[in-house]
């Protein structure tokens, strides 16, 4: 596949590399301090990571993440830059390589979404926190999309990345779910709450385009589609184009949800 057609995997790694802890955890960081020790859980090529051991240094903070290539990307950035309180690791957080009660903190944004059992993930998560330890979830949920102007070829696109998530066994409305999810586990003081993506420039409009037509490019959908009944090559062009043209109207707009929780261990 060209760079100039994305898979989904590719472009989710590029995105990753563009957020920071200031927007994606802008939620959590009122209850951090110095000294903490944390632990970022699913943290890519941990460029939220690296924001986070700001807040908490001289405290200690490790990211993982299950995709190797994620943590080879952010172990050369963090080469180049002069740290004493990050590490990373690959790890499975339904299967952390930590003892019981290790961590003052656990983050985790854009994970919870895509375990078949989030239960498990959230309840390893409990484990290595220490009593009194706060955790923050963040995930979207992608049931919820505002498209201005809309149309049916955009939502048929959405609809279809939703069901190939499902499929895989990931949940694209888990966001609206981490409030009850944290309460079943155990956790106290449970808040919830809910931000927006938006794309409202030129180059947010032209940055969700892209992102939608590297999920449309993935070979991987494309074939599973066909094989279901769920979209041809035909219907995946239109989506693509619907796209496209949906760009070049003066009036783009799109703002996707997102939702957060934050809880304590008891």
């Amino acid at each position: 596949m060209s760079s100039e057609k994305p898979t989904g995997h590719e472009e989710e790694t590029r995105r990753f590399r563009l957020r920071d802890a200031e927007q994606e955890a802008a939620f959590f960081l009122p209850h951090l301090s110095p000294g903490m020790r944390l632990l970022d859980a699913g943290c890519g090529p941990g460029s939220i990571t690296r924001g986070l051991a700001n807040y908490v240094a001289p405290g200690d903070v490790t990211g993982i993440d299950s995709d190797a290539a994620r943590i080879e990307t952010a172990l050369g950035i963090l080469a180049l830059e002069e740290s004493d309180n990050l590490s990373y690791q690959v790890a499975d957080v339904t299967d952390l390589p930590f003892e019981n009660g290790q961590f003052d903190a656990v983050f985790a944004n854009g994970l919870i979404e895509h375990l078949p059992f989030p239960g498990d993930g959230i309840s390893e998560l409990m484990r290595v926190l220490k009593p009194g330890g706060i955790i923050g979830l963040r995930s979207p949920d992608w049931d919820v999309a505002l498209l201005h102007p809309d149309n049916t070829d955009l939502r048929d696109s959405i609809a279809l990345r939703n069901r190939w998530q499902r499929s895989r066994g990931g949940h694209p409305d888990a966001g609206r779910m981490l409030r009850g999810q944290l309460k079943s586990a155990g956790f106290a003081d449970v808040v919830a709450g809910s931000t927006a993506d938006s794309h409202g420039t030129d180059e947010g409009v032209a940055e969700g385009v892209r992102y939608m037509h590297s999920i449309l490019n993935d070979p991987e959908l494309s074939e599973f589609a066909e094989a279901n009944g769920w979209a041809s090559d035909v219907d995946l062009d239109r989506m693509r184009d619907g796209w496209t043209n949906w760009s070049e109207q003066p009036d783009a707009f799109a703002s996707f949800f997102w939702c957060h929780a934050i809880g304590r261990k008891p």
